[in-house]
């Protein structure tokens, strides 16, 4: 099959177009074919249109990524009424787990870069650590 530019097929319509609007002006066409010409231009325009810029959104069946490794179509509807297989989930903290609060006020003296102290200079940051341990 042969691969077409889309930037040259359009100039070369848009070439035969103009051709066209020049031979209407100098009076070489018949007003009936004046009509059935910009009829043909119009859908030769909208065909065009469909088949150039049409562009197929890839999936598992015409890419060679398995469906897991695509993104989700975010635009397409859900199945209505589609039930999930396995157990329900619940939404609260897990049973096994436990949760242990510490907090621990750390002072700073000195500069980390400069090394200059910062006995006499106002806090103006805090800064809050979560340590999740798996």
């Amino acid at each position: 099959m042969a691969s077409l530019d889309k930037t040259t097929v359009r100039n070369e319509v848009s070439r035969l177009k103009y051709d066209f609007e020049q031979l209407c002006a100098d009076g070489k066409i018949t007003s009936e074919s004046k009509v059935l010409m910009s009829s043909m231009f119009m859908i030769i325009e909208l065909i065009l249109s469909i088949f150039l810029e049409r562009s197929t959104k890839k999936d598992n069946k015409n890419s060679s990524k398995p469906s897991s490794q695509t993104e989700k179509d975010e635009s397409a509807l859900g199945h209505q009424g589609s039930k999930g297989k396995g157990k329900n989930e619940n939404s609260g903290v897990a049973n096994n787990t436990r949760t242990q609060e510490t907090i621990t006020l750390s002072k700073v003296d000195t500069c980390d870069v400069c090394g200059e102290s910062l006995i006499n200079t106002p806090c103006l940051h805090i800064e809050r650590r979560t340590k999740i341990d798996i």
